[in-house]
Formats: structure tokens, C-alpha cells, sequence
């Protein structure tokens, strides 16, 4: 009897020795962390609002209707002018934070504010409507390219950072982790209005998002699809509709769509002479491409150009020469053509021995025109470029050409200027 109540005692006492130690052995505190992302509050930004006369800090865009002409300012807004008996009056500024480009269809602007695309009516720019707002329109390369989102999550919007949030707890083997439900409920829907000063660097042109708009027949309105295609929207009858036309569409368009090359990335595009250009950097910005798209019925056309030791500022086309002439930064070349586009054709490239910082290049006639600092008129041929007049007076980062009327932009304002003769531009009162 005596052993068997010893023999009870031992096993009592070691399973409450192990009871105890397994309590020890896989209980303990610990601190963990999570991270929360916090998201941009759009209320401020998304507002459009007009304002009274302010100056133009960086004019990149001149489109007009048959009343007015609208300056884009880039990420600050439109600057609008109203045209008088073949004179010009400045009207007002209408607030468009963080715009880099649009485009215009009668009395309706599109543009982009911030990643949303606004579709703007302008009957009356001083009670300017919005029609339609389309939420990260701009922001939407959901296959190789999402490296060029601003990061976002679906349904929350887009990220601007993190907040690391710390929690300290018990833990057994059953529950390795501790329960964030508390923090989950407190940060998970963390906003700020602070854009972070990382989204946007001294050139905006080269920060996401990338935009680029042109205005095609029937008012559609083409920009950068998600892959190697187009976002084409349209606004009729109340209405806003869009659809992608990507490499592989059957029918495809008259117009290719655009190539998402590798390490690259679109800085501009632009619609002149029945030509769509895209301009953009590769790498390190110290190189650059051009993709020049012609319209063709039957099989889209597209003429690729890299530019190993430059990144491109602008381009256009001389068709009696079949050549395109590009600025680089510092020169101007020259690229002679044959052949019937991709994979057909072949170029040969000329550098002019001239020194231009111009930031535009379009030509009237067989007038090659340069605008920067001045403007300067040259006559081209393959061999060289001959300087036929200077007009220092005339100065300007952007331009519409319509006939015989050239619009220039600079911080000081708009300018009007009639080109009927190149050798003799006049100012328009």
C-alpha cells in the first residue's frame, strides 16, 4: 500500500512539473510591429476652382476654341485668354492641381488632375462645370509597366506612405502572433493631404504619372493605355466612355499603338501634321527615344528613333525633305528616311553645326522654325541648315500654329503673332 501511494506521488508531482514547464516554455512577451499604409485625401486637390489673374510659372501646352485660348501651367492649372477682333484679353485661371497635360473638344477640356482624368465644360470659363471625373484614369498600367503608378490600392487610393504602429503582448504556441484587431480598426484607414515632396522633382515631365493626351477625329481622346495600347475615351450625349486598343486588336486603328520599351518611360506626346510623336527618356535621362506614328488604312506605320547620347526635347517632320528634325538639348539633327516604316525602313542622321537651347522645332512652309529664348528661321537641306532670320524678341516654351497666327506662352503671358512671312513676323496687337 505504501509503495503504491509513493508511486501516486511521483507521478503527481511530475506531471505537475510538466505542466509547469510547458506553460514556461511556450509563453512570453513580445513586441511586434505592423505597418499601415496611408493613403492621399483628395477633397482639396480634386477641387477646380477659378481665381482671378495669376502669373504663368511654366507654360507647356496652348490649345483654343473659337473663343478662347487655354495655357496649361504645369501643376498649377489652365490660364485662359479671350479672343477679341484678332487681339487677345486675359480672362482668368482656372485651379487644376498637379496638371501636365490636355486636351480640348469644343467646349470641353480634358485634363488631368493629378491621376483622375476631369472632363471639364468651358462654355463659360469663369463658371467652369465638371461633367466627369474618372478616378486614376492616369495610373492604370496594370501589366510590365506598374512601376509607372504612383502606388495605389484599388478602392483606397493612392499611397503616400507608411505608419509603423508597435504592439506588445503575450504569445503561446497556439498563438504565435499577436492580435492587431484593436490597430487594425485605429489605422487602417490612415489619410493625409501632404503630397509627399518625392513625387515631384524640378522636372515633372519626367515624374509619375505619365501623361500625354491628343484629341483624334470624332473627339476621342487618345493617352497610354495599360500595356502597348491606347486609353481612348470620349464624352457624348452625357456620357463617358473608354475602351483599350492594344498591338493585338483585330481591327486594329489607323494608328499603331504605342510600344512600352524597356527602361523607358514617355515624356511627352504631342499630334502635328497627321504624325503622333512620343517622346521619352531612357535609363538615366542621358538617353532618349521617339516613336513617330503615321496614319495608314491599311497597316499602322511607325518610324522608332534612339537617340543614344541625348534625350529628345522636340521634333517635326519636313515632308518635302522626308526627313525629321529633332533638337537635342544643345544641336540640331537632322534624320533622312526610306522606306515604308517597321520593318522596312532605314535612316541616316545628320548633325548640324548649330548651337540652339530652343525648346521647340516646327516648321511653316519650307521654313524650318526653332523657339526658346528667340526665335530663329532656317532653310533646310540635307547637307546643311542656314540661318535666314533671328527675332530675339520673341521667346516661348510652348505654341500653337493655326494658319497664319503662331500663339507663343512665356511667364509673361500670351503672344499672338502673324507668320504669313516667315522673313517678316509681325506682332499681333
Amino acid at each position: 500500500m505504501k509503495h503504491l501511494i509513493y508511486l501516486f506521488l511521483v507521478i503527481f508531482l511530475f506531471g505537475c512539473e510538466d505542466n509547469s514547464e510547458d506553460i514556461y516554455r511556450y509563453s512570453k512577451l513580445i513586441s511586434q510591429s505592423k505597418d499601415y499604409p496611408v493613403y492621399l485625401d483628395m477633397s482639396e486637390i480634386g477641387n477646380i476652382q477659378v481665381k482671378a489673374e495669376l502669373p504663368i510659372s511654366a507654360p507647356f501646352k496652348i490649345l483654343s476654341n473659337d473663343k478662347y485660348y487655354f495655357v496649361g501651367d504645369m501643376l498649377e492649372g489652365i490660364h485662359v485668354y479671350k479672343k477679341e477682333a484678332g487681339s487677345l484679353s486675359y480672362l482668368c485661371f482656372i485651379e487644376c492641381r498637379y496638371i501636365k497635360d490636355f486636351e480640348i473638344a469644343g467646349n470641353r477640356l480634358f485634363l488631368n488632375n493629378l491621376v483622375d482624368m476631369i472632363v471639364l465644360d468651358v462654355s463659360n470659363p469663369l463658371q467652369p462645370t465638371i461633367l466627369h471625373r474618372q478616378k486614376n484614369y492616369f495610373n492604370r498600367f496594370t501589366d510590365y509597366k506598374s512601376y509607372w503608378n504612383i502606388p495605389y490600392e484599388e478602392g483606397k487610393g493612392l499611397i503616400t506612405g507608411k505608419e509603423t504602429h508597435e504592439l506588445t503582448g503575450t504569445v503561446t504556441d497556439k498563438q504565435p502572433n499577436l492580435d492587431f484587431t484593436e490597430f487594425d480598426q485605429l489605422y487602417g484607414n490612415l489619410t493625409t493631404k501632404v503630397i509627399p515632396d518625392s513625387w515631384f522633382s524640378n522636372h515633372p515631365e519626367n515624374d509619375r504619372p505619365y501623361i500625354g493626351m491628343i484629341k483624334m477625329d470624332t473627339d476621342q481622346i487618345y493617352s497610354y493605355g495599360s500595356y502597348n495600347s491606347w486609353a481612348i475615351c470620349t464624352y457624348q450625349a452625357g456620357v463617358f466612355s473608354s475602351e483599350e486598343e492594344d498591338l493585338w486588336t483585330t481591327p486594329r486603328g489607323n494608328y499603331a499603338p504605342p510600344y512600352y520599351y524597356a527602361d523607358a518611360f514617355p515624356v511627352r506626346m504631342f499630334f502635328q501634321d497627321s504624325i503622333i510623336y512620343i517622346l521619352g527618356s531612357v535609363n538615366n535621362l542621358s538617353s532618349g527615344y521617339c516613336d513617330c506614328i503615321i496614319y495608314n488604312e491599311n497597316y499602322p506605320i511607325t518610324y522608332p528613333f534612339y537617340f543614344k547620347n541625348f534625350k529628345p526635347v522636340d521634333i517635326c517632320y519636313m515632308p518635302q525633305m522626308d526627313a525629321f528634325f529633332v533638337l537635342t538639348g544643345t544641336t540640331i539633327q537632322g534624320v533622312f528616311i526610306t522606306g515604308n516604316g517597321i520593318p522596312e525602313f532605314s535612316k541616316t542622321s545628320k548633325d548640324y553645326p548649330i548651337t540652339t537651347d530652343a525648346v521647340r522645332i516646327f516648321r511653316v512652309g519650307d521654313k524650318l522654325i526653332t523657339l526658346g529664348n528667340g526665335l530663329s528661321v532656317y532653310s533646310a537641306s540635307e547637307n546643311e541648315l542656314l540661318l535666314v532670320k533671328d527675332y530675339p524678341d520673341i521667346s516661348g516654351t510652348c505654341y500653337l500654329k493655326t494658319e497664319n497666327v503662331l500663339a507663343v506662352a512665356n511667364t509673361q503671358g500670351l503672344f499672338l503673332y502673324d507668320i504669313s512671312d516667315p522673313e517678316n513676323i509681325k506682332p499681333i496687337p
